[in-house]
C-alpha cells in the first residue's frame, strides 16, 4: 500500500506542473538550461558480473522518474547519475507500464532528485514541424543535446495517443531520455532508433503516457488478485497474499536453490526485489526460476507447469514470502 500511495502522490505532482505552452520559444541555449536538472544517466547492474547497462531518465517529481524499460530490463540494482557519477542515487522500485506493448517504466528513487522536474506537455499540442530537443546520455555521454523537428504522429498498436516520430540524432545510451520542445516541456521518452541507415529516425513515446500509469497499475492488480486465488494462493481480505513467516523478504540468502546454481536464483530475486507490485518468484522442479508480473503470465505458468507434469511453487508473492517447505505444490493440478 504505501509503494501504491507513493506512485500516485508522485504522480500527482507531475500532472501539477502541466503546463500550456508559451507564446515564445525559448533558445536552444535556454530549454537546456531549463530541463538539464532533470536528465539523469541510468546505470543498470546484471549479476555479480560487472555487467553495466546505460541509458537515461528524465525526473518527473522529487522522487520518480521516467525511461524506457528496456534500459532497467533484468536489472538485479539500479542507479542515477550526474555531474560525471558525483552524484549517484539509488532505484527503490521499478515500475511498468502493465501493458508490455508500452517500453515505459517509472523509477522510484530513495532520495530526492533535486527541484527542478520537467513539465509534461499535453500530445495534442505537439505538433509535426516543430523543433524540438533530445537530451540524454548517447553512449554514456552525459547531457548531450541534439536537435530536429517532429517528423510525425504516429499512432501504433493501436494507441489513441501517438508516438512522436522525431529528427534529432540519439544513440544507444540515449533510450530513456527526454524530448522536450521550444519552451522546455516534456513531450516524450525516447525509445527507438528506427534504422541503422540514419540517425536522425527515431521515435518517443508520449510523455503524457506517464498519467494513465496509475489507474492501469490499479486494474493490472485487482486482475493480480483474482488470479491469486484461482491458483490456490492464500490471500487475505485486501486481496493480498498472506505470509509463511518463512524468512523476510529482503533475505536474498534464504531463497532456495533447490540443487540449481545459487548464483542464477539469487540474481533472478534480485531483480524481483527491484519490482514493483504485482509480482511472484516462481521455482520449479525442472530448474526454472524467475518472476512473473501479471496475472495472465501467473495462469499460463501454472498451466505448462501441469500439462508438463512438473512441481510449480511460489517463493514470494507481492511484498510477502509465501513459501512453505510441508506445502502442497501449488499449481500442479492447474
Amino acid at each position: 500500500m504505501g509503494k501504491r500511495r507513493f506512485l500516485h502522490r508522485s504522480l500527482l505532482a507531475a500532472a501539477a506542473v502541466l503546463a500550456a505552452g508559451s507564446a515564445h520559444a525559448l533558445s536552444p541555449q535556454d530549454v537546456f538550461s531549463k530541463v538539464q536538472g532533470a536528465v539523469w544517466v541510468v546505470r543498470a547492474e546484471h549479476g555479480a558480473a560487472p555487467t553495466m547497462a546505460l541509458g537515461s531518465a528524465v525526473a518527473i517529481a522529487p522522487r520518480l522518474l521516467i525511461t524506457a524499460c528496456h534500459v532497467v530490463n533484468g536489472a538485479t540494482g539500479v542507479t542515477v547519475a550526474r555531474d560525471n557519477g558525483k552524484r549517484v542515487v539509488k532505484i527503490a522500485t521499478v515500475v511498468h507500464d502493465p501493458d508490455h506493448t508500452r517500453d515505459l517504466c517509472l523509477l522510484s528513487a530513495n532520495d530526492d532528485l533535486g527541484p527542478t522536474p520537467a513539465e509534461i506537455a499535453p500530445i495534442d499540442q505537439v505538433k509535426v514541424g516543430e523543433h524540438v530537443y533530445a537530451i540524454g546520455a548517447p553512449l554514456g555521454l552525459e547531457l548531450s543535446l541534439t536537435d530536429g523537428l517532429v517528423s510525425s504522429l504516429r499512432h501504433l498498436n493501436n494507441e489513441p495517443l501517438p508516438d512522436i516520430q522525431f529528427s534529432a540524432a540519439i544513440a544507444p545510451g540515449s533510450s530513456g531520455g527526454g524530448l522536450f520542445d521550444g519552451d522546455g516541456r516534456l513531450i516524450g521518452v525516447t525509445v527507438a532508433i528506427a534504422s541503422k541507415e540514419t540517425d536522425n529516425l527515431a521515435f518517443a513515446y508520449p510523455a503524457q503516457w506517464v498519467m494513465e500509469v496509475p489507474s492501469r497499475v490499479d486494474a493490472a492488480r485487482k486482475r493480480w488478485a483474482a488470479a491469486l486465488s484461482a491458483n490456490g494462493v492464500a490471500v487475505s481480505d485486501n486481496g493480498e497474499a498472506r505470509g509463511s513467516g518463512f524468512a523476510p523478504l529482503e533475505n536474498v540468502q534464504a531463497v532456495p536453490t533447490e540443487g540449481q546454481s545459487p548464483t542464477g536464483v539469487k540474481d533472478a530475486y534480485k531483480q524481483y526485489l527491484m519490482l514493483d507490485n504485482p509480482r511472484a518468484f516462481v521455482i520449479t522442479s525442472d530448474g526454472r526460476w524467475g518472476t512473473v508480473s501479471d496475472a495472465d503470465a501467473l495462469d499460463a505458468i501454472f498451466k505448462d507447469c501441469a500439462a508438463r507434469g512438473v512441481v510449480c511453487r511460489l517463493y514470494a508473492v507481492d511484498d510477502q514470502v509465501v513459501w512453505k517447505t510441508d506445502a502442497p505444490q501449488v499449481g500442479t493440478s492447474k
